[in-house]
């Protein structure tokens, strides 16, 4: 496998690091290896030395309140924030893919060329599109697609770089809730037959129990609980054996439910009516 690795200053500029057989044996071990890595934004820490090994080809989901940093780490991960102040070590492979909330299809590209953009094989981008279900929707314009649609052709996108790491920035966040379902569904099959790592940033509970097989809580600037679902694949939000890990994430994004199923976060009285994900 590939990798970049990088020793941040704290100017935020990047110097090749960790060459020579002590790297190439963490590089097997881990997709991606971060170590005490900062990004501040006006001075204020926004990562405060965070340390984090994904294996390759794990399914990892990132939890966190809006503002706790996810979407910054996730960004870091990417190689996307290079103007932002920080430091640490940090190694990603190569081929990286990044799906996130809206589908950024070009609205003067026709599908198929959106999902082949920067890259060659006009055979693979249409069996990318197959594979997610959109088969026959090659010339379609994206102003065509429904929301469900356009993000499975983001996920073809990033499918036709066949990335060893795919970075997902709350991609079902503009979903209703049955095209949710069915689009976990989809990133689960994609992944179990791809076997790419994941990190997936997300606000739902659910959604990170029901897809991961490990999910992290950001609070403070660093990860606050690591916890592995310890349970086989398909998962329905239905199982009770999921309860245990739900509560002790509510948990450690400071959320609270009474036994009828009420949410509260500190400071606002519980409501039947608001989801967990609402007070993330």
């Amino acid at each position: 496998m590939a990798t970049h690795t990088e020793q941040l200053t704290a100017a935020g500029a990047a110097t090749a690091t960790g060459t020579g057989s002590a790297a190439t044996a963490t590089v097997e071990r881990s997709a991606v290896r971060l170590r005490g890595l900062t990004r501040s934004f006006e001075g204020r820490a926004v990562l405060d030395g965070v340390d984090l090994d994904i294996p390759a080809g794990q399914f990892v989901a990132l939890l966190g309140h809006s503002g706790s940093g996810k979407s910054t780490l996730l960004r870091a991960v990417a190689g996307l924030d290079h103007e932002v102040a920080g430091s640490g070590e940090l190694t990603a492979p190569q081929r990286v893919s990044v799906v996130f909330q809206d589908s950024r299809l070009l609205p003067w590209r026709r599908v198929l060329d959106n999902v082949l953009l920067g890259t060659e094989g006009e055979e693979k981008g249409r069996a990318a599109l197959a594979e997610v279900g959109l088969k026959g929707r090659e010339r379609a314009w994206p102003n065509e697609l429904s929301g469900g649609e356009a993000q499975r052709a983001a996920l073809a996108r990033s499918l036709v770089r066949e990335p060893e790491l795919l970075l997902a920035d709350e991609p079902f966040g503009a979903l209703d809730a049955l095209t949710r379902i069915r689009m976990h569904a989809l990133l689960r099959e994609l992944w179990e037959r791809h076997r790419p790592s994941v990190l997936l940033v997300t606000h739902d509970v659910d959604e990170a129990i029901v897809l991961a097989d490990r999910v992290l809580v950001l609070e403070h600037g660093r990860i606050g609980l690591d916890l592995t679902i310890d349970r086989p694949h398909p998962r329905s939000y239905r199982d009770p054996l999921l309860g245990e890990y739900r509560e002790r994430l509510l948990a450690a994004l400071g959320v609270t439910e009474d036994p009828e199923g009420a949410v509260e976060a500190p400071g606002r009285a519980p409501s039947p009516a608001v989801t967990a994900a609402d007070h993330q």
